[in-house]
């Protein structure tokens, strides 16, 4: 979700429909703004007061995900008191834990978190301790508390399914990074004159707000269900007013005040149900599910845009998606400009593979093939005519996005001659020429990163080429790359050229798997590659912050992005988007074959976010190298594979020019 809030003021029409505790439900409003969304608190809404999931609540959603209606919660719980709500009620989408002060995906990774600030802490604690109530921290992944025999811990970790960490003091390890305290206490008037208390004297800095009559909760001013609704509404681009929010407490009525149709449980107080457009009947009474069928599912309209399919999530996240094919159709039929608009795509590269295909198997390209023949060009020159006209057509596609990115994204990509993957010398000539031919700001020249190639990738940096380097398998490869792309910026600084030339590095997944299906026992095929994949990533994280990025950044850089490539699966015995599954990174790109990126539109979800630390990769190589794999040697053959491959591409392209061409004359 994004990362703003807003100052939106409540809406009259929320507000004194509700007709209090006494009535067990309400009338459905007539002729209203129909749903796409519904937004739902969790206890004492979804689950019971024994905190379980009944059949009739999971049907309801189901029931919702049938007609198309988005459904995800927010609740004061942590990230892991909301996993046993996933797989039952087949979420997909991001939930807001801490009542948004963390926005996780399904598998409880964190997308975003809004701390509280570090200094505020120990204060926040004394406030509440004078006032006479427990005190416990929670962090993102962590629960702290200070006695585990305190009133309300039992029934918490109950709640949450499980244990607080038992600390002897709130000391500065412990404060930081908090997301949520809670004061607790089974006296409640002192729980409430706290929230008065907090709620003056840090009004601006912090949110305050009882979750229960014993509990006190504090997060980050940006933290609030009113919030969580608003970066809902921003991240699927779906009005507030489509926008249905369910819940039993009073910090439910921030949502409630923004949503389109606002609907108070029977177990609310009066006080909530009056802020409400319609009652439920209570969580001991199906409330929920009541809820979906009566005010819900009479008004359902399914939810559309790019920003509901997965490859809008996956760029919201902070990914960019790129095409991995060009073809003149695709350019004038107008299908590049609806992978735009319709499914978020904000880049595209070629290879010569791409190319071979593109004009073997269509007649699009006959035209300007007679043409340039007249003109006596020779086939390599003649593709070369061919591929910038396809490329600068489509650099000016993504334009705009370079424009409004600030030249981040909009790219595309062409690769030199892959005969002169050894050849550092004629690769910089020819990287040399093929920009400036394009006369294009947003279009990258590829180079491989072989160790020939390496010399001749930070030359290209240092005349201001923009660089994909392609053909990178391992950490070490990147590492390789990545030193080319520094080294080329750091001559530009000291000869007091502007540094912000853009590259990307390309590392290729897919055949690391194909490599050894046959070499491995079948329970670890289609691993190997993501363990890779992790294990760099891993790496470039941690150059990020380096401090030689640190430097170059500071003196006006721009950091050379991370890219997956060979995403599409070889294998049909696995998820046609595992790779694009397995790879959701931020700040990274994934060029994606076009079926891949169809798939991911129609039938994928973004699940989980890739760990800056690598997860598991260290355990998943040693059990390859365990079995007889070594990565090493084989992240070098893969290499010189590619070349070869590539070098067999571009031989059969040629020979496909020169088919077409005597066919033409």
């Amino acid at each position: 979700m994004e990362l703003k809030g807003t100052n939106s003021s409540a809406t009259g029409a929320a507000k004194g429909i509700g007709q209090g505790a006494g009535k067990a439900s309400t009338p459905a409003p007539q002729g209203s703004q129909s749903i796409a969304v519904l937004l739902a608190d969790v206890d004492g809404t979804v689950v019971t007061k024994d905190k379980v999931l009944t059949e009739r609540a999971i049907g309801a959603v189901k029931k919702l995900r049938e007609q198309g209606v988005i459904f995800t919660v927010t609740s004061g719980r942590p990230p892991r008191g909301m996993r046993m709500l996933v797989e039952p009620l087949g979420l997909t989408m991001p939930m807001a834990a801490f009542n948004g002060g963390a926005i996780v995906l399904p598998d409880l990774s964190v997308l975003d978190e809004r701390t509280i600030a570090d200094y505020l802490v120990p204060a926040l604690i004394e406030t509440m301790e004078s006032h006479g109530i427990d005190v416990w921290l929670y962090s993102a992944t962590d629960w702290y508390v200070r006695d585990r025999k305190a009133p309300r811990v039992d029934r918490e970790a109950s709640t949450v399914q499980f244990e607080p960490t038992v600390v002897a003091a709130f000391d500065d390890k412990v404060c930081t990074g908090i997301v949520k305290i809670v004061g607790a206490s089974l006296d409640h008037a002192r729980v409430e004159a706290c929230e008065a208390a907090i709620q003056r004297e840090y009004a601006t800095q912090v949110s305050a707000a009882r979750s229960q009559p014993h509990y006190l909760d504090v997060t980050s001013p940006a933290a609030n269900k009113g919030t969580v609704i608003e970066r809902l509404s921003r991240y699927l681009k779906v009005p507030l007013a489509q926008i249905a929010t369910i819940g039993d407490q009073l910090n439910d009525v921030l949502m409630f005040e923004r949503s389109g149709l606002s609907i108070a449980m029977g177990n609310a107080s009066e006080e909530v149900q009056r802020q409400a457009t319609c009652v439920t009947t209570s969580f001991a009474d199906e409330g929920f599910a009541n809820a979906v069928d009566k005010y819900i599912l009479p008004r359902a309209q399914a939810a559309t845009g790019p920003a509901t399919k997965a490859t809008g999530q996956l760029h919201r996240m902070g990914q960019s998606l790129w095409l991995d094919n060009i073809t003149r159709d695709l350019l004038t039929s107008g299908t590049l400009e609806r992978y735009v608009s319709e499914l978020s795509v904000t880049g595209l590269t070629s290879n010569p593979t791409i190319f071979e295909q593109a004009i073997k198997n269509s007649t699009a390209y006959d035209a300007t093939i007679r043409q340039k023949l007249k003109e006596g060009r020779s086939a390599e020159a003649l593709f070369f005519e061919i591929a910038l006209e396809d490329l600068t057509r489509a650099a000016d596609v993504f334009r705009p996005i370079y424009d409004r990115t600030n030249g981040v994204d909009g790219w595309v990509s062409l690769e030199v001659s892959p005969l002169l993957a050894y050849d550092a010398t004629g690769t910089i000539a020819a990287a040399k020429e093929l920009f400036a031919r394009a006369n294009r700001p947003n279009l990258m020249i590829k180079i491989p990163g072989t160790r020939e190639g390496l010399p001749a990738i930070e030359e290209a940096i240092f005349a201001g080429i923009p660089i994909n380097v392609t053909l990178l398998f391992s950490r070490e490869h990147y590492f390789g790359a990545a030193d080319a792309f520094m080294r080329g910026i750091e001559r530009r600084l000291d000869a007091g050229l502007k540094p912000d030339i853009a590259s990307v590095a390309s590392v290729f997944v897919s055949r690391w798997d194909t490599a050894v299906k046959d070499k491995v026992p079948e329970g670890m095929r289609n691993q190997l590659a993501l363990a890779v994949s992790r294990r760099t990533y891993k790496a470039y994280r941690s150059l990020l912050s380096s401090l030689r990025w640190q430097r170059i950044y500071n003196a006006g850089a721009r950091p050379q992005r991370l890219l997956w490539a060979s995403t599409g699966v070889k294998d049909p015995n696995v998820p046609d988007v595992m790779y694009i599954r397995g790879l959701a990174a931020p700040f990274t790109v994934n060029t994606m074959p076009e079926g891949t990126l169809k798939a991911l539109a129609d039938h994928g979800d973004v699940p989980t976010i890739m760990r800056a630390d690598g997860g598991d990769c260290e355990q998943v190589l040693t059990r390859f190298a365990a079995v007889g794999v070594d990565v090493h040697a084989l992240a070098e053959q893969l290499q010189k594979d590619g070349a070869a491959s590539f070098v067999k591409s571009w031989n059969s392209l040629m020979a496909v020019i020169s088919s077409k061409s005597a066919a033409l004359k």
